[in-house]
C-alpha cells in the first residue's frame, strides 16, 4: 500500500492532468457516489464533533472513501477543525491500493473542479480572477483556474485585508500578477 502526505499529493496531482482527468470522469458518469454520512460525535464536556464518510465507485476499477472529522473545539486550541483522509481500493479485487492524505486531495479537487467549470462557463475573453476568500482553498483555486485560463491579473478579497495580502503575496511568488483587493464590489467589476 502506498501512503501519500500532503507534499506527494500536490506533487503527483498537477493541475492540467487533474483537470483533464476531472473533465474526463464527470463526462464518462462511472462514477457511484452514494448520499455522505453524517454522524454526531458526543464529546465528553458536551461539545459534538461529526464524522462524514463519503464513499464512491467505480465498479471493477476503484473504490475510495474519504472520511472527514470535524471538530468545532479545536479552534480555540489553535488546531485544525476539519481534518481528513481517504483510502483507495482496487476495484476488482478490494486491496487497500493507497492511504492519500484528505485535506489536500479535497483542496485540489475542489479548486480544480471550480477551474473546470469556469472553463465552461466563464467568458473566453476574462483577464481578471478574482479570489473571493483567502482561507486553504485560496491558493489552490488560483493556481488552478489559471491553468486553464490566462489572467492578467487575480484579486484577493478578504474580510482580513492582512490575509487577502498574504495570499496575494504568495501567489506572486509563484508568478501570478495576484494583488490584493480592498473593496469586493470593485473587484467582481473588475
Amino acid at each position: 500500500m502506498q501512503v501519500f502526505d500532503h507534499a506527494a499529493v500536490e506533487a503527483a496531482l498537477d493541475w492540467p492532468g487533474l483537470i483533464a482527468a476531472l473533465r474526463d470522469g464527470f463526462a464518462s458518469g462511472a462514477a457511484i457516489a452514494p448520499a455522505r454520512q453524517s454522524l454526531a460525535i458526543e464529546l465528553p464536556g458536551g461539545e459534538t464533533a461529526t464524522l462524514l464518510v463519503m464513499p464512491a465507485w467505480e465498479g471493477g476499477r476503484a473504490i475510495g472513501v474519504k472520511v472527514v472529522t470535524f471538530f468545532p473545539g479545536n479552534a480555540a486550541k489553535g488546531q485544525a477543525t476539519i481534518n481528513a483522509g481517504y483510502l483507495l481500493f482496487d476495484g476488482a479485487d478490494g486491496h487497500c491500493v493507497a492511504a492519500i492524505e484528505g485535506d489536500a486531495l479535497t483542496a485540489r479537487r475542489t479548486a480544480a473542479a471550480s477551474a473546470l467549470a469556469a472553463d465552461y462557463l466563464a467568458r473566453h475573453d476574462a483577464r481578471v480572477l478574482t479570489v473571493v476568500g483567502t482561507g486553504q482553498l485560496a491558493m489552490a483555486v488560483a493556481e488552478a483556474h489559471a491553468a486553464v485560463r490566462s489572467y492578467d491579473r487575480v484579486l484577493v478579497w478578504g474580510r482580513s485585508p492582512e490575509k487577502a495580502a498574504r495570499v496575494a503575496g504568495a501567489l506572486a511568488a509563484k508568478g501570478l500578477a495576484a494583488e490584493a483587493a480592498a473593496d469586493l464590489e470593485n473587484a467582481c467589476l473588475a
